[in-house]
């Protein structure tokens, strides 16, 4: 294969694109210090007792400001890609950002300020929703063969990150009040490599020509990705294809609405980004530990078994890459949904048995360990890739920062409310807590089985022209193009591709 730019690109963003989730997971990694620290500056500032109701609402709330920032990031996603391009937010910005957050941590253990935990985990939340720029950015680098493969690498390479960081979160080790700083110091070296090692690679030759408008330095970007054997009359055609099947240089947010195509596209990206919407992962990111405890494990075995479930599901990281090229999206995509509607399922019955037998215990401790492990193998084999790739594949580059916003946006909110409402609602209903979601997802399951559609290998011109193909010609059915609805094949033939 002759892409040693694409291959050594996507090698880099594995190993140190990760440093966001090590920091996303730090409050769980690091739960029992962290909590012991935050609940010390509350007293210490605040006069807020360890075990009052306050503490556990203001230990929320800090919890919740991750989602907060992640919120706050997907307001400013679409004017960022826009503005600074792929490899400007996912590089630039988002690596800046996470030498930020884990300053802020630092400086909190070392002062005894928890506002700037506060401030580290909220940034946190920003760096994990500019993440899927990243998945953009780097399937926008890759040939239309590579773009599952490129973007899955790299989702397991952080996933790989964790597996290495969770053995050392140990009370022995790092999960002690004294050195749990040492974590937001290896994110900080992490993301310094990041930004100073991607700096290097160039914008995607995709953002270059459609988004910049910069034909020389696309040429140049698509020889370092595609290799110096690559046809790029053909991929500039292609890429001509796909700026000219929408009527504008941007698309705006009433045309979502208007064109049947771009309806249609968004309806099944939100179903497959209401998948880690619905799924545990986020609140495991925040409590999984404590959710363990609360079935019957102490601290250290909570954190042993979590090391053991990411190390059995580990393998699934190496396998993922592959599979998503061999087996296709759709039928990936449906078996992480089936896997984390399981995870949910458990986790409802495990609730139920500690509802009805008043406390945890071996077996309900067991089925809480064994979703969690259906859950991690979702993660593992792309829970979080679904998103970005079908962004990528279904949307036109016109269209894709928007579409990237309202992907992100939506199910940010509940996932926020999910968080929220965790701490207070599993004391007082318990399983009913679990229950809505995993009806949800199975419900989601069987309307991915009937709308998600296989996107591999295809050109996204022509994805999105055969997506819920329209009967009309319409000025608002984006591949409308000419009273038969025939496309021009030459190479080079850049025609208008609408009949306006």
């Amino acid at each position: 294969m002759d892409k040693p730019g694409l291959v050594g690109s996507v090698l880099f963003h594995a190993l140190f694109f990760g440093f966001g989730d090590l920091e996303s997971n730090v409050l769980n990694y690091l739960s029992v210090p962290l909590r012991e620290f935050i609940a010390d500056s509350l007293q210490r500032h605040y006069a807020i007792e360890p075990d009052s109701e306050q503490f556990e609402l203001a230990y929320s709330a800090i919890a919740s400001s991750f989602f907060v920032g992640a919120i706050i990031a997907s307001l400013m996603m679409a004017w960022c890609m826009d503005r600074y391009g792929r490899k400007g937010t996912a590089v630039y910005i988002r690596s800046s950002l996470g030498i930020i957050a884990a300053l802020a941590m630092l400086m909190a253990k070392w002062l005894g300020m928890v506002e700037f935990f506060v401030l580290g985990h909220l940034l946190a939340g920003a760096i994990s929703a500019l993440k899927t720029v990243v998945y953009i950015y780097v399937a926008e680098c890759a040939p239309d063969q590579a773009r599952g493969w490129s973007s899955t690498a790299i989702g397991s390479g952080a996933n790989l990150m964790l597996l290495l960081a969770s053995p050392l979160c140990l009370p022995a080790l790092f999960g002690n009040s004294w050195s749990w700083w040492l974590l937001p110091a290896g994110c900080l070296l992490m993301a310094m490599f990041h930004l100073f090692g991607a700096a290097h690679f160039p914008e995607s030759p995709k953002q270059l020509y459609i988004g910049n408008g910069a034909k020389e330095e696309a040429k140049q970007s698509a020889m370092f990705y595609h290799g110096s054997t690559a046809n790029l009359a053909e991929l500039f055609d292609e890429f001509e294809h796909e700026r000219l099947i929408v009527h504008h240089e941007k698309v705006g947010w009433t045309e979502f609405w208007t064109s049947h195509r771009l309806r249609w596209s968004m309806a099944i990206t939100l179903l497959a980004s209401s998948v880690p919407a619905l799924s545990l992962i986020n609140l495991k990111s925040q409590y999984l530990e404590p959710m363990l405890m609360r079935y019957g494990l102490g601290q250290s075995e909570s954190l042993v078994f979590t090391m053991a479930m990411t190390a059995l599901t580990a393998p699934l990281c190496l396998v993922a890459p592959c599979l998503i090229e061999s087996w296709g999206r759709r039928p990936l995509f449906l078996l992480i949904t089936a896997l984390s509607t399981l995870e949910l399922t458990l986790l409802t019955v495990a609730q139920l048995l500690y509802d009805v037998l008043g406390g945890g215990g071996i077996f309900v401790s067991s089925m809480a360990l064994i979703g969690c492990t259906m859950g991690q193998a979702s993660v593992n084999l792309g829970l979080f890739n679904m998103t970005p790739i079908l962004v990528g594949e279904l949307f036109p580059h016109p269209a894709r920062a928007r579409a990237t916003q309202v992907a992100l946006l939506l199910p940010n909110f509940v996932v926020v409310g999910i968080v929220l409402a965790y701490p207070s609602l599993i004391v007082s209903i318990g399983a009913l807590f679990f229950l809505p979601l995993a009806t949800f997802s199975s419900l989601v399951l069987l309307l991915m089985l009937k709308l998600l559609p296989e996107t591999k290998g295809r050109p996204v011109d022509d994805i999105f022209r055969r997506l819920a193909d329209s009967r009309t010609n319409s000025v608002t059915d984006y591949g409308a193009i000419g009273d038969d609805g025939a496309m021009p094949t030459k190479v080079g033939d850049h025609i208008p591709l609408m009949k306006c």
